[in-house]
C-alpha cells in the first residue's frame, strides 16, 4: 500500500477515534461518578487539576483510553486491508458513520445523565430560597466564651450512616464502621435516643468534596453560574461570605488544614486561606517539610495513617500555644472507587471497599481515643461528619432504592446540649451553626446560613419544608449566590448562554458615534431587537436607548450623534433582547472612548497625556503576579509616567502609583505596599497592592471610598477625572496569561 494511502488511513482514523474516546470517557465517567450533576461537573472542570489522583488517571487509561483505542485501531485495520470499493464503494463512509454513531451516543448518553433537560429549566427559572432563608453570618449576632474551646473537625471522606448494619439504622447485614458506630452511639448524632443513627442530609450543591466542605463551613450550596465563577481564576473564594474559619478567626483561633492529596485541588486551598488564614499541610507541604521522601506517593499523595501521625505531632505543637486552635482534617482513603488499602487493612470483607472502610472506622476511632488521652481534651470539641454520601456506583447497588442515605455524623465533648429528646431532620448546612454551638458560642436566632443549631429547638429547614421541596428549590439558580459569589447578571447570562458575545466597534466617524455590532454568538433565543443604552457621564438615572438597525450581512448598526455623548465619559450597553424575554449583555464599553487600547504599551503612551493635563489622576496597583513579565519598553514607560523607584525586569515586584500634573507618588519594592490620600476635595484614594498575598484585603483600589478593583491577577490602572471624581477608565492587564479586563 502506497504511503499516502496510509497517512490518510491515520488521519481518518484520528478524526473518527475522537468521538469513541468521547464515548468511552462518557460511559467511564458516568459509571464512576453515578451522582455527579453539572454543578460538580463544570466546577471540577474548572478548577486546576493540579493534585489528582494518580489512580483515577490509570482508571481512565483502562476503561477509556484503552478501548478507544482498540476501537481506532479496528477502525484503521478496516480501512486499510478493506478494499475501498467494497460494501458497494461505501467503505469509507461506513467507517465515517461508526464515528457519527459514537458521537451521537456520547451526547446523548451525556445528556440523560446529567439530565441537561431539568438542568436548562432550573437556570432559566431562579429561585429565591436561598435569599429567603439566608442568616447573614454578617448580621447574626455570636457570642463566645471567654475561656475558647479548642475544635478538631474530621471530613470523614464518603462516609455515610449506610455503612453500618441495618441494626443501627444502616443498609448493611454487617456492619462496616463498627468503631465509628460505637462513638456516635456514646456521644452526639441528634437521633431519637435509640441505637438508630441519623445523619446528615447532602442536599444540591453539597455533594462532592469540595461543595461538602463549603456547606459544612458556611451552610450554603456551591450551586452558582460556575462558568461565570471559574475558580481557578479567582484569587478569592465568596469573598463577602463569612464561614466557620472566617468566625474563628476573629475570635484569635490558630487555624490548619490537613489533607494527604495536594489542597489546590478543587480549590480547598483557595477556600480554606481566603476564609480563616488557615496554615496548609498537604502532600507538598509533607515532602517539602521532610516528612515523607521526595519520590513518596500513594493513592492522592500520602494514605490516612501518616495524615493522623502528623495530626498528633501537630496537635502537640500548638496546644501548648496559649491562643485557641482549630484542626481540620480531611481524610482520603475511603475516597471511590474502592479505596486505598493500606498495610493496616484486614480481609474482613469479600469486597475491598467494604475492608478499606473497616480499616477507616479503626483509624478514625484511635485517633480520637488518642485525642483523649491528652491533657487539651477537656476543652477541646471533636466533630466527625462525612463530607458527602459515597459516588462509588457499585458499592450501594444492593441497598433498597427506598433508603435514605444520610452522612455520618458525630460531636464528642460538645459545650452545649440536646434541648430535647427527639429526633432531627438536618442537612450538612447545619453542621455550621451547630458547630458554632458546640463550641459553647450563643447564636442569635440559632441560625447561620440555611443551618440550624441542633442542640436548640429551632426548626431546621428541611424540617420546615421537607425534603422534596427544599431539594427542588436549591436545584434552581439563585441569583442572590450569584451575588454572593461575585457574579453580576451579565456575567451569569452568559453561563446561560454558553458565553454569549458578539464583536463591536464603537467610533467617532464625523459628528456621529457608529456603533456596529457583528459575529453574535451564543444566542439561542430568536433575536427580537437589538439596542444600545448610552449612558452620558454614568449617569444611570436618565440613559438613552438606542435601537440598531438589522444589515443585510446580519450585523447591527446605529448612528448616535457625538453631541448627544461625552467622548471622555460616557457607557455603552449593548443589549440583545430574545424572543422568549431575555435581556442578554453582548458587550460593555464604559468611561474614556479614547482610553479602550488592549495593547499594554500602547495604553501607557495613552495614559501619559492624562497623567499630565492636571485634569487626570493616574493610579496604579498590583495584585499578585503582575510586573515579572515587563518588557525594556513598558518599564521605560511606566518611568516616564512618574515612577521614579527602579522597576527590575524579571521579577515579580509590588508597584502602587498616584501620579498627576501636581504630584507624583510610587513605590516599587517587594513588600506590600499602600498609598492614601486625597487630589482635592472631590477625589480621595486609599491604594493597597502586593504581588504575593492571599488577604484580600491587602488588594485595594478604592477611590471616594469605593474599591473598583477587579479581582484579577495582574497591574490595574485607574484614570480618574479630578473635577468629578469618575473613574472614566479602569483596566487590568494580566501579563503572564496576556489578557486585558475590563469593567
Amino acid at each position: 500500500m502506497k504511503k499516502r494511502n496510509i497517512l490518510k488511513n491515520i488521519i481518518a482514523t484520528i478524526i473518527i477515534g475522537i468521538p469513541f474516546l468521547l464515548f468511552f470517557t462518557a460511559w467511564w465517567f458516568f459509571h464512576t461518578w453515578n451522582t455527579m450533576t453539572v454543578n460538580e461537573l463544570v466546577f471540577n472542570v474548572k478548577m486546576s487539576l493540579s493534585g489528582a489522583s494518580h489512580a483515577m488517571i490509570k482508571l481512565f487509561i483502562m476503561k477509556a483510553l484503552f478501548p478507544a483505542c482498540v476501537a481506532a485501531l479496528l477502525v484503521f485495520l478496516f480501512l486499510t486491508f478493506v478494499k475501498k470499493e467494497a460494501f458497494g464503494g461505501k467503505r469509507n463512509l461506513i467507517a465515517g458513520l461508526t464515528g457519527v454513531i459514537a458521537l451521537v451516543a456520547a451526547l446523548a448518553f451525556t445528556w440523560g445523565q446529567l439530565d441537561m433537560t431539568s438542568y436548562i429549566d432550573q437556570q432559566l427559572h431562579a429561585s429565591t430560597f436561598i435569599k429567603d432563608n439566608y442568616a447573614d453570618p454578617n448580621s447574626v449576632s455570636v457570642a463566645f466564651p471567654e475561656k475558647k474551646r479548642n475544635l478538631i473537625y474530621i471530613y470523614l471522606e464518603s462516609t455515610e450512616v449506610t455503612d453500618t448494619d441495618k441494626e443501627h439504622g444502616g443498609g448493611f447485614d454487617k456492619n462496616r464502621i463498627p468503631e465509628l458506630t460505637e462513638l456516635a452511639l456514646q456521644n452526639e448524632f441528634f437521633g431519637d435516643g435509640s441505637d438508630q443513627l441519623t445523619g446528615g442530609f447532602s442536599m444540591p450543591g453539597t455533594d462532592w468534596t469540595m461543595g461538602a466542605i463549603f456547606a459544612q463551613s458556611t451552610g450554603l450550596p456551591l450551586q452558582i453560574s460556575i462558568d461565570a465563577n471559574s475558580m481557578s481564576d479567582q484569587e478569592s473564594f465568596f469573598p463577602t461570605v463569612k464561614g466557620l474559619g472566617d468566625i474563628l478567626k476573629d475570635e484569635g483561633y490558630h487555624q490548619e488544614y490537613l489533607c494527604g492529596s495536594n489542597a489546590t485541588f478543587g480549590g480547598r486551598e483557595l477556600f480554606f486561606k481566603t476564609h480563616g488564614d488557615f496554615d496548609i499541610i498537604d502532600y507538598p507541604y509533607a515532602k517539602d517539610a521532610g516528612w515523607i521522601p521526595q519520590d513518596y506517593g500513594v493513592w492522592w499523595g500520602f494514605e490516612d495513617e501518616k495524615l493522623f501521625d502528623f495530626a498528633k505531632q501537630r496537635l502537640l505543637e500548638i496546644s501548648k500555644n496559649d491562643e485557641p486552635f482549630n484542626m481540620t482534617l480531611l481524610t482520603v482513603d475511603t475516597h471511590f472507587e474502592d479505596g486505598y488499602v493500606c498495610r493496616l487493612c484486614q480481609d474482613e470483607f469479600d469486597d475491598q471497599y467494604s475492608n478499606v472502610f473497616a480499616c477507616a472506622s479503626r483509624q478514625a476511632t484511635e485517633f480520637v481515643e488518642w485525642i483523649k488521652e491528652q491533657d487539651f481534651y477537656e476543652n477541646t470539641t471533636i466533630v466527625l461528619v462525612g463530607d458527602h454520601p459515597t459516588m462509588d456506583a457499585d458499592f450501594c447497588a444492593m441497598i433498597p432504592s427506598d433508603y435514605t442515605r444520610k452522612v455520618y455524623t458525630c460531636f464528642i465533648n460538645a459545650d452545649a446540649t440536646k434541648v430535647n429528646s427527639s429526633e432531627r431532620d438536618y442537612t450538612t448546612f447545619d453542621m455550621f451553626p451547630t458547630t458554632v454551638a458546640a463550641l459553647g458560642a450563643s447564636i442569635e436566632g440559632d441560625r447561620l446560613g440555611l443551618g440550624t443549631n441542633l442542640f436548640s429547638d429551632t426548626e431546621t429547614l428541611l424540617e420546615k419544608y421537607g425534603m422534596e421541596y427544599e431539594k427542588a428549590e436549591l436545584d434552581r439558580k439563585s441569583h442572590f449566590m450569584n451575588g454572593l459569589a461575585g457574579i453580576t447578571d451579565e456575567m451569569a447570562m452568559e453561563q446561560n448562554y454558553e458565553g454569549a458575545s458578539a464583536n463591536a466597534s464603537i467610533n467617532i466617524e464625523g459628528d456621529n458615534v457608529k456603533v456596529v455590532v457583528s459575529e453574535i454568538k451564543g444566542v439561542v433565543e430568536k433575536i427580537e431587537e437589538m439596542q444600545v443604552d448610552v449612558r452620558k457621564d454614568g449617569d444611570y438615572s436618565s440613559s438613552m436607548i438606542y435601537i440598531m438597525k438589522q444589515q443585510p450581512d446580519g450585523s447591527y448598526e446605529v448612528e448616535i450623534p457625538v453631541s448627544e455623548i461625552n467622548p471622555k465619559d460616557t457607557d455603552f450597553n449593548i443589549i440583545c433582547k430574545g424572543a422568549l424575554g431575555s435581556d442578554i449583555s453582548l458587550f460593555s464599553q464604559r468611561g474614556d472612548m479614547n482610553l479602550k487600547q488592549t495593547d499594554f504599551q500602547e495604553y501607557l503612551e495613552a495614559i501619559k497625556p492624562y497623567a499630565e493635563s492636571g485634569d487626570y489622576t493616574v493610579f496604579i496597583t498590583t495584585r499578585k503576579s503582575g510586573a515579572m513579565r515587563l518588557s525594556d519598553d513598558n518599564i521605560a514607560a511606566l518611568k516616564a509616567l512618574g515612577i521614579t523607584d527602579d522597576i527590575p525586569k524579571g521579577q515579580d515586584v509590588t508597584i502602587v502609583a498616584a501620579i498627576n500634573a501636581e504630584q507624583s507618588e510610587s513605590h516599587v519594592s517587594k513588600d506590600n505596599e499602600k498609598l492614601k490620600g486625597k487630589v482635592n476635595d472631590t477625589v480621595s484614594y486609599n491604594i493597597k497592592g502586593s504581588w504575593d498575598s492571599f488577604k484580600d484585603s491587602d488588594f485595594v483600589l478604592e477611590i471616594n471610598d469605593t474599591n473598583v478593583m477587579i479581582e484579577r491577577k495582574g497591574l490595574h490602572f485607574a484614570v480618574v477625572n479630578n473635577s468629578t471624581g469618575r473613574v472614566v477608565d479602569y483596566v487590568n492587564f494580566d501579563l503572564l496569561d496576556k489578557e486585558c479586563r475590563r469593567y
